[in-house]
């Protein structure tokens, strides 16, 4: 219960994310800011991006950071603030992941679309998504991709961007997450 780090900001915090090591944090300030934080919450560097920041993610080891933009861009950067890429998608993303095990980054918009990048901007493969999509998650090395559909369930996806299935279930599906390894799965 006692508090190991403190900071304040001007603008609302919208998002955070966190590497798997604890050592680096990023956030969206505002509609348009990048905030980088180090262990301590301290600043790090801050940047301002060219549009409405939609969502971020960072890999495993915090040295690269992608968001996605309203206007359907996305950009990465490094650790170090260095852009690494940018490239342009049909539709903008809602939900953004980075696997563990290699670097690529798979991300989803609302409607319709899911996709896997390389870090330089290179697009693996790209998937149509027939149902609205509530939230994107993977196994750590991505050869399962869960992507809930709400009243579709949850759409299973290989590596590769294949369907492979469905978990259908009572209700409207539209959060999850899973486990490192593909043994466990939880929807609400």
């Amino acid at each position: 219960g006692v508090y190991s780090a403190v900071t304040r900001i001007r603008e609302p915090i919208k998002q955070v994310a966190w590497s798997d090591d604890g050592q680096t944090t990023v956030a969206i300030v505002g509609d348009s800011q990048l905030h980088k934080f180090d262990r301590q919450l301290q600043t790090q560097w801050k940047l301002e991006l060219p549009d409405q920041c939609l969502q971020l993610a960072i890999d495993p080891y915090g040295q690269y950071i992608a968001v996605s933009l309203a206007d359907s861009g996305n950009l990465v950067f490094d650790a170090l603030k260095r852009r690494v890429s940018g490239f342009e998608t049909i539709r903008p993303l809602k939900h953004l992941r980075f696997l563990t095990t290699e670097p690529t980054l798979i991300g989803a918009a609302e409607h319709g679309l899911l996709c896997c990048h390389a870090l330089d901007g290179e697009q693996l493969w790209q998937e149509k998504v027939w149902s609205n999509v509530g939230e994107l998650t993977t196994t750590g090395d991505g050869d399962l991709i869960y992507v809930a559909g709400f009243t579709h369930g949850v759409q299973t996806f290989d590596g590769d961007g294949d369907p492979i299935g469905a978990y259908i279930l009572e209700g409207t599906v539209n959060h999850l997450a899973t486990s490192y390894d593909p043994n466990r799965l939880i929807v609400s």
